[in-house]
């Protein structure tokens, strides 16, 4: 896999998804979004069409259940190092800090209960990666229960997110392969700082 869905076959990427969003800058889209009085995730739905909050849905479900397995299993992962799950043990300690940093260890909990179901075969949402698939549901799971996000302003939250990891492949990689792992966390964290803003629109400073 070389990220975002593309692979490579006998040495030759396979053909293109055909070209969906017709501006591939979040400078463009953004100045598109102030002349419209438009959201990010409009533009997601003009260019995607509404079909795209249907599957936005079984890609919310997929990432939820991912972390609820995670947090409800216990013992070692898969494999030769046996490598003990943490997941449930930092959310249980999470009630015991208080402010930013119960915030933080609960966020660290999700992520990590979705990365121990990805390293045990489990079914994950690739956000934008296998290998980065903690960072968008721990975020986005966190606003939900701690701010009261809507099932609606959720998926919107991941359409903006799915747009900025668009304007990424288009212009650089998704791929540890190509780039590293630290391309791969680094767009995730990208697609949750956009998800997460206010709003998600430059319009009000998201």
């Amino acid at each position: 896999s070389v990220g975002g869905g593309a692979l490579w076959w006998n040495g030759k990427k396979e053909k293109e998804a055909e070209l969906i969003y017709d501006m591939c800058h979040i400078s463009d889209i953004k100045e598109w979004c102030y002349r419209e009085g438009r959201t990010y995730w409009e533009y997601v739905e003009l260019c995607e069409g509404s079909e795209i909050w249907e599957y936005l849905g079984e890609v919310w479900d997929t990432m939820t259940q991912a972390i609820n397995r995670g947090l409800n299993k216990e013992g070692v992962l898969p494999g030769e190092l046996k490598v003990a799950r943490k997941a449930v043990k930092y959310f249980v300690k999470s009630d015991s800090y208080v402010g930013s940093l119960g915030s933080r260890a609960k966020i660290y909990a999700y992520a990590l209960a979705t990365a121990e179901e990805n390293a045990s075969g489990g079914r994950v949402a690739t956000a934008p990666t296998c290998g980065s698939s903690g960072v968008v549901p721990a975020v986005l799971y966190h606003v939900q229960q701690s701010r009261h996000f809507s099932h609606q302003r959720i998926l919107q939250a991941l359409a903006t997110a799915g747009l900025f990891a668009n304007v990424t492949k288009k212009n650089a990689s998704l791929s540890g392969a190509e780039v590293g792992c630290q391309g791969e966390i680094g767009v995730a964290c990208a697609m949750a700082a956009a998800a997460a803003s206010s709003k998600s629109t430059p319009y009000y400073g998201g």
